[in-house]
């Protein structure tokens, strides 16, 4: 079962079923009881009145006096009957019990019970029967009143709340249908943005939508974000890598063109090496940054803890030629709420250059702040000057149209900075005396919430 409106209403007929079962259950034992508790005390009122009646004649024997005063007990098979039995073992009955006896036990003064049993013409009669004393001698009493019409008024009530009960059963699945129906039309604009993403009409998907509904449509929007920048990223890296292959290509192609290209002299063999090596290096650079990012699942959040001792491994067989030092301290433990290809591509940027240009050592410490995160590189290379800084951070410069040095790579980090509302500042190392990247990043620990509904 796939729909969730089946789901929801299937859940509510069942509950509703429990719920109705449930209070089938209680007001069928109720109404029974009280009209068990009702019955009981006109019974105890009648033993009353048959107990102030009963005079003992000169014989010690007991007599019932004034019985016209409760003539039902005389009409047989009224419903309505008693017995009474001495300690001596004299028995009275009432005239209404005609050829039918009415078994009880003998009780001792104080001592009440009541029970139901079959009577005369499949009658349900309920006994009340209690121990007297009177005049000093022990009696019991049991007085009895047939149930049956009670019990037929009870099940026809009983009949008329089931068949009410399963109406407004029908009534509230119905009900419930057409709510579930009426609410689904608010997830109309979601259907409608989705169609509009695919037009490109539109870059997100509305955020108008159930509280239920807005996590995942925020998670979505996210996951939508991710590949905008990371197609934006990818267009501006074949532009930039276009833009520095044309360079050497067409002066090779001049090269190539030359009259004098049957007998090249050793001047043209060099300016053709030198622009083959740089392609070389340039498609190495494409190279080393696709092994950086490696593989992951679109939009799945970054673990530093994990990544890193990965990425420093990588690193180090990227250099084998320097006994190189790369220490990586991670505060927090906790995944951060960002791509995780995103993340990769800026910490390998950074290291990357710092190991470049370092001589044997490159510290890295990824802290946690009130404002997010921090992460610092520093190396223990050259460094550059603190005019040519402005000049690394420029904006809008092609990545190999910059001259060799730390700027080399630092476009592609900045440029990730700055989608996720970052911070780049980059200066001298107070600790080791190179080169320091410092990047400020408003990221806080990824947490799971479960979505329920309210």
């Amino acid at each position: 079962m796939d729909s969730l409106a089946a789901r929801l209403n299937l859940g509510l007929a069942l509950s509703l079923a429990m719920l109705i079962s449930v209070a089938w259950a209680l007001g069928h034992q109720a109404l029974h009881r009280s009209t068990e508790s009702y019955v009981i005390s006109r019974l105890q009122h009648d033993a009353e009145a048959l107990l102030g009646a009963l005079r003992r004649n000169a014989t010690g024997q007991p007599w019932l006096i004034d019985d016209s005063r409760m003539p039902i007990y005389h009409q047989p098979l009224s419903g309505h009957y008693f017995k009474l039995v001495t300690g001596e073992g004299d028995v009275i009955r009432s005239r209404s019990l005609w050829d039918w006896d009415l078994d009880m036990p003998s009780l001792r003064p104080g001592e009440i019970r009541q029970w139901i049993t079959s009577g005369p013409l499949s009658q349900t009669v309920l006994v009340y029967s209690a121990g007297f004393q009177v005049d000093g001698k022990p009696l019991t009493l049991a007085m009895a009143e047939d149930l049956t019409p009670l019990l037929s008024s009870l099940r026809g009530f009983e009949r008329l709340f089931t068949l009410l009960a399963v109406v407004g059963l029908v009534l509230m699945i119905l009900i419930q249908h057409l709510v579930v129906r009426y609410n689904c039309r608010r997830l109309r604009p979601i259907y409608q943005d989705i169609e509009a993403l695919e037009r490109g009409a539109k870059r997100n998907i509305t955020e108008d939508v159930p509280t239920e509904i807005l996590p995942l449509v925020r998670k979505f929007n996210r996951l939508l974000s991710v590949y905008d920048k990371r197609l934006s990223r990818s267009r501006n890296a074949a532009g930039n890598l276009a833009h520095a292959l044309k360079a050497p290509l067409n002066l090779m192609l001049l090269q190539l063109e030359r009259p004098s290209l049957e007998a090249p002299s050793d001047e043209d063999r060099r300016i053709c090496v030198e622009q083959v090596q740089r392609v070389r290096e340039l498609v190495e650079r494409e190279l080393k940054r696709a092994r950086i990012a490696g593989g992951g699942a679109p939009g799945s959040v970054f673990d530093p803890a994990a990544e890193l001792p990965v990425l420093r491994d990588l690193l180090l067989r990227m250099y084998p030629d320097k006994d190189l030092a790369l220490n990586c301290i991670i505060d927090p433990q906790a995944p951060l709420a960002a791509d995780r290809e995103d993340m990769l591509e800026l910490f390998g940027t950074l290291l990357d250059n710092a190991c470049k240009w370092s001589v044997q050592r490159v510290d890295c410490r990824l802290q946690q702040t009130t404002n997010g995160i921090q992460l610092r590189v520093d190396d223990d290379g050259p460094g550059c000057d603190t005019d040519a800084f402005a000049a690394i951070r420029k904006r809008g410069a092609r990545l190999d149209e910059r001259p060799q040095g730390h700027g080399l790579g630092l476009s592609i980090a900045s440029e990730i900075v700055t989608l996720y509302g970052g911070q780049l500042t980059l200066e001298r190392s107070d600790l080791l005396g190179g080169f320091c990247a410092r990047v400020e990043l408003p990221l806080f620990e990824q947490t799971v919430a479960e979505c329920s509904l309210s």
